[in-house]
């Protein structure tokens, strides 16, 4: 905006200093003060241009970071579609195993929460029951999955699959 700006004063000034320098040129001024403002116009006229050539610039940029932009959001959409199908294909592949070690859907969903890292206690009381219950039905888990504990069942999923 400040270039705008700066670009819109310096080319009325140029203007004006034109119609001076025809004025006074018409009038016969003295032709020192004539060359100072032929000066002047000259100086103002080549950052006019300095700060035309910027503005360009600057919009050339602006255009190159709205195309990036618009790259990263594509390419960002596309990750998040595969991570998409990632995600469900790994809950696939966890589900089919689930069913291997024909784990009941409670066993299922207290293994998922197992597999998230939620505690015993943080289990129970999100499935609104007691942590003796979801200690036996990891027990069971564990027992079904020939695996010793709740690290060495999320170890198996991430080597496994």
């Amino acid at each position: 905006m400040k270039i705008k700006l700066l670009s819109v004063a310096l080319a009325l000034i140029v203007i004006l200093k034109c119609i001076d320098l025809y004025i006074d040129y018409s009038a016969d001024i003295n032709k020192w003060h004539l060359v100072q403002e032929l000066t002047l116009i000259v100086v103002a006229s080549s950052v006019f241009i300095v700060l035309v050539f910027e503005m360009i610039s600057r919009a050339k940029a602006v255009t190159q970071l709205k195309q990036e932009i618009n790259a990263s959001k594509t390419r960002n959409r596309q990750v998040s579609a595969e991570l998409e199908i990632a995600r469900r294909d790994f809950l696939s592949a966890i589900t089919a195993e689930f069913l291997h070690w024909e784990l009941t859907p409670s066993e299922q969903e207290v293994c998922l929460f197992i597999l998230k890292g939620f505690s015993i206690s943080e289990i129970a009381a999100l499935r609104n029951t007691s942590e003796k219950t979801i200690r036996h039905q990891a027990s069971a888990i564990y027992r079904k999955s020939k695996c010793h504990g709740r690290y060495e069942l999320a170890a198996y999923f991430f080597e496994t699959l």
